[in-house]
């Protein structure tokens, strides 16, 4: 009698047990998540006229959980937030800019669960394909990693050209490499000190307490853009 009462109660307590256990197995299935795709492409050549077909191939696009064939992705050709095409799986074309200037094509990709990443690289489309470039700008204040800078920053660097061509040059500024804008565009400003030209410019209103990156862009007159390296900068406390 006592061995069939203490039976019941076992079999009573596997059967309590049994749901909340597939229950337990639920839970743990929903709490799954799905992760960022990564997005990557390479364009080829990077500086062209207005006759190059550049050769965009986004073919390295990946993503933990699905296959990169199932990724799609779509492009902003001229980064001017209107997408110019439709996602697809085709992940290589060409594309044939009409007009000189700077381009950052932007493209997103897509898994199946709709996470979206992106990203943007430059294209220089010049004039005239045998005015070689300026060389890079090289930096002469703030320095690099500098702290306890003011709101106000004076920017100062040099820079040649080959030809000797005119230039001209842009402040780009952010608080990420990602997030980098043009601040201030079509700079000519400069000193002579030691026989060179010194380039400069004056930004205002950095916040207190922020760090913030910085570039300078050197354009020539057949549109070729030479990118410096990117420093960095923090502001005093208040």
């Amino acid at each position: 009698m006592r061995e069939n009462l203490y039976c019941n109660r076992l079999f009573c307590i596997i059967l309590l047990a049994f749901p909340l256990m597939f229950t337990h197995c639920i839970k743990e299935e929903n709490n799954t998540f799905n992760h960022l795709p990564e997005a990557r492409y390479t364009v080829n050549p990077a500086r062209g006229d207005n006759d190059t077909q550049f050769f965009f191939d986004a073919s390295d696009v990946s993503d933990a959980e699905d296959p990169a064939s199932e990724l799609q992705v779509c492009w902003d050709l001229d980064n001017d937030g209107v997408y110019d095409t439709d996602f697809t799986t085709e992940k290589t074309f060409t594309h044939q800019y009409g007009n000189t200037g700077i381009y950052f094509p932007l493209m997103l990709v897509c898994d199946t669960k709709g996470m979206k990443d992106s990203v943007r690289h430059m294209i220089v489309v010049v004039s005239d394909l045998s005015n070689l470039p300026p060389s890079m700008p090289t930096y002469i204040t703030p320095p690099n990693w500098q702290s306890w800078m003011e709101p106000e920053v004076i920017f100062k660097w040099t820079c040649s050209d080959p030809e000797n061509d005119s230039l001209t040059f842009d402040l780009w500024t952010g608080r990420s490499t990602e997030a980098m804008l043009p601040a201030t565009t079509g700079i000519t400003e400069f000193n002579m000190e030691d026989g060179q030209k010194v380039f400069q410019t004056t930004y205002a209103g950095f916040e207190l307490k922020k760090t913030y990156y910085w570039q300078i862009f050197a354009k020539d007159v057949a549109g070729n853009y030479t990118a410096g390296p990117v420093w960095r900068f923090t502001t005093r406390p208040e």
